[in-house]
């Protein structure tokens, strides 16, 4: 198959999004297919896989406002059998969609967002725009989330969609218990404790910070790795001096990805304190890929994941106090620890491998095409 996969973004950019469509065009790519990228224009985007279509901001302001056509012609010269693209409130997926929807190509949406309040800003300034922005979404013939709770957001657009939940997937050639531990070798710590993310108050980092309190007047020998950027960086420094916690905390900022499977090796333990927004966890199961034991807050699609108990540990609370109990539970039960580590590999591996995950999308796709003489040809 042609496959047109459209994406606001796209490594080198960060995000669960951007590894998403790298690693689908990947997958699909070594099964024969061929893999087009349309997604914004970015220095050091050269794949040999596949090819990349760049937007300049410039292109897409004056798709929107003056209907140039240039996707439209994008798309007649790729001739795709199916354009696929992700997220639903960005202008590049829905700009592509619409030119694919007015020639009659099958369409797929992936939705990767769950509802959280800062999407209360974006919903206003869709009001302006509703009419379109909905009617594109109601027409894409097929529409994938990525969790139970991504598949009821989108619902809120599209009440009669077709709608199938397909989760994320995660290359378990990459992220695996084997391989170096350089991290564990830098920091020397017992346990060490790792958050990877973004630094956001929805992340309920902040509160891992405050935790730390707690968990190093038991076990002083801990280091808390925190691994992202994000608004509350330098607020997280100065909370972790107030609380007098700082020589017990590293902050590494970005962390290249190329880093991450080592990073996740050499932890003991990798905690996920959302309060709210979680869609998904690909970083749950990036972890757990890679022998670490997850304890994560029961929001979103996070509870999807994890099987409080036997897979993981689950916060009763998002608190500190709730996130020290869990951290110090493992730390002196280190049989419940390797059951959960075992458990978690057996969960990535039979679920959520990206060699099952494509299987799926190419089975969506196959019936997509399959039945395309009977698919109504709108135009927006």
């Amino acid at each position: 198959m042609r496959i047109l996969l459209a994406s606001e973004w796209f490594p080198p950019d960060l995000g669960g999004v951007a590894s998403h469509v790298k690693d689908l065009a990947y997958s699909l790519a070594c099964r024969g297919h061929e893999i087009f990228i349309v997604t914004r224009e970015k220095p050091g985007r050269r794949e040999p896989m596949f090819k990349i279509y760049g937007l300049r901001p410039k292109d897409i302001v004056e798709e929107i406002l003056m209907n140039r056509g240039s996707l439209k012609k994008i798309v007649e010269k790729i001739e795709p059998d199916i354009v696929h693209a992700h997220h639903a409130f960005t202008p590049i997926p829905l700009l592509v969609l619409k030119a694919a929807i007015v020639k009659g190509v099958p369409t797929v949406l992936t939705n990767h967002s769950a509802y959280f309040y800062e999407y209360d800003s974006i919903l206003k300034t869709l009001g302006l725009i509703a009419f379109p922005f909905k009617m594109i979404v109601r027409k894409v013939n097929k529409i994938i989330a990525v969790s139970r709770v991504a598949a009821k957001f989108i619902r809120t657009f599209a009440p009669k969609a077709s709608i199938e939940v397909i989760p994320n997937g995660v290359d378990t050639s990459i992220f695996k218990p084997e391989g170096s531990r350089k991290f564990r070798e830098r920091f020397s710590a017992d346990p060490m404790l790792l958050y990877v993310g973004r630094l956001v108050p929805r992340k309920g980092v902040h509160l891992l910070v405050d935790a730390m309190t707690i968990i190093s007047k038991e076990v002083p020998e801990v280091k808390l790795v925190i691994a992202g950027s994000g608004p509350l960086y330098g607020m997280l420094i100065e909370r972790a001096k107030i609380q007098g916690v700082s020589k017990f905390i590293t902050f590494l900022g970005s962390v290249n990805r190329r880093d991450l499977p080592d990073l996740y090796r050499s932890s003991d333990m990798l905690i996920m304190p959302s309060i709210y927004g979680e869609s998904f966890g690909m970083v749950a199961l990036e972890g757990m890929a890679s022998g670490v034991p997850v304890i994560a807050s029961s929001t979103g699609g996070l509870k999807e994941i994890i099987i409080d108990g036997i897979n993981g540990l689950l916060l009763r609370r998002v608190c500190a106090e709730s996130i020290a109990e869990k951290v110090l539970e493992l730390y002196y039960e280190p049989a419940l620890k390797q059951r959960l580590i075992e458990r978690g590999l057996q969960t990535v591996r039979t679920k959520y491998d990206w060699k099952i995950i494509v299987e799926d999308i190419e089975k969506l796709y196959e019936d997509l095409l399959s039945d395309k003489e009977q698919l109504p040809v709108p135009v927006v």
